[in-house]
């Protein structure tokens, strides 16, 4: 029982170090000499190349009002485009202007170089150990999302499960 215990506290402490993990990061990437973007996270997302507003939206998890209304501020300053998409009138595409793929460029320089700096009092042999952890765990995580997915969406009510598109 009491290595159980222990293990539930360190699973505790490591979900509880994530979680810290991805705060400051978002942090950091906010804070304007990160970036200058009014939502890094859309135009990492918009980085991948031309996606249809529903699409950025569902990404992101946000309704797609919200996408719009960031993606007109971004069209303002000049770093995306929108445009119709020809397969499908009624939605639109957005991309990346050259301007946005040059301060996206300069966000991630930017954003290496906080993540650089920040490791710089680690050992090289605990940053690479972290780094295959912190991997490892991420994909372990996915892989059991991915199928708890499946398995909700398979057994409710024999209907797959609708994901919104919005």
């Amino acid at each position: 029982m009491h290595l159980v215990a222990e293990r539930d506290a360190t699973a505790d402490a490591v979900g509880d170090a994530v979680v810290a993990l991805v705060r400051a990061y978002r942090h950091a990437l906010r804070h304007p000499v990160a970036s200058a973007l009014p939502d890094l996270e859309l135009a990492l997302l918009l980085g991948e190349g031309e996606l249809r507003l529903g699409e950025l939206a569902a990404r992101r998890g946000v309704c797609q009002s919200v996408v719009s209304r960031q993606v007109g501020e971004l069209e303002a300053r000049g770093l995306v485009v929108r445009r119709r998409d020809p397969a499908d009138r009624r939605a639109g595409l957005v991309q990346l202007t050259p301007a946005g793929r040059e301060l996206l460029a300069e966000a991630a320089d930017n954003r290496r170089t906080w993540v650089r700096d920040a490791l710089a009092h680690h050992p090289d042999d605990d940053v690479q150990t972290a780094t295959r952890l912190v991997q490892a765990l991420a994909d372990e995580l996915d892989h059991r999302t991915t199928l708890a997915d499946r398995h909700i969406s398979t057994t409710s009510d024999s209907t797959p499960l609708k994901r919104s598109q919005s």
